[in-house]
């Protein structure tokens, strides 16, 4: 015998476990919520989909997160990656581009117009991982291990997957990843994922 369910019917049966988060740079003071005499308390990192969003959308919480789970999945590879061993290059770039950098680019296209210091903390930890492959001295410069490996910077990575992810939304009958409209010059799109590709980064990280 199957019971329908709605969202009013799981919320009044289960009130304590309804949380809030509200994505907006400056809240004003605002009057505490209840639902069915329970309080709803307010929360400053939600998880959906893998991502970590923050009320600012900063994605900071994520980047750290994404950081720490490649560098465990950076330690869990280290007896075929590391710099003593005797892998090919060629294996360890593709172990490297299949496994660490997909667990630390997850979702690039949403956080993609995230800071310049998140970046850079993404393009640091992407300049170890490659230095222990090709077992660098610390003199070489990283982007000549780059061009040498054809490994994007991260800030390019991130350019070429948003590109390639938004030039096929108008393929897609929805309405909803039709509107709003994007447009650069407005302020209001400064935080949309698209601005990544927009994007010039002058010195290499």
């Amino acid at each position: 015998m199957c019971r329908r369910v709605t969202l009013d019917s799981l919320v009044q049966s289960e009130p304590s476990k309804v949380t809030m988060v509200l994505y907006w740079n400056t809240i004003p003071p605002l009057p505490s919520l209840e639902i069915f005499g329970h309080p709803v308390p307010r929360i400053f990192d939600y998880k959906y989909l893998g991502l970590h969003l923050d009320p600012k959308l900063s994605f900071n919480v994520h980047i750290n997160n994404a950081i720490q789970k490649a560098t465990i999945a950076s330690t869990q590879l280290s007896s075929l990656v590391a710099r003593w061993s005797t892998l090919p290059i060629k294996h360890k770039i593709l172990l490297y581009k299949a496994t660490i950098r997909l667990v630390l680019m997850y979702g690039s296209q949403v956080w993609g117009s995230t800071s310049l210091m998140n970046i850079k903390k993404l393009q640091v930890f992407q300049n170890k991982q490659l230095m222990h492959i090709v077992n660098a001295s610390w003199y070489v410069r990283r982007k000549v291990i780059h061009d040498d490996l054809k490994i994007e910077p991260i800030s390019e990575f991130i350019k070429k997957t948003s590109t390639r992810f938004f030039n096929k939304i108008p393929q897609i009958r929805n309405e909803l990843l039709q509107t709003p409209v994007y447009d650069p010059a407005l302020p209001s799109s400064r935080k949309r994922p698209r601005t990544a590709m927009d994007a010039v980064f002058v010195n290499f990280p």
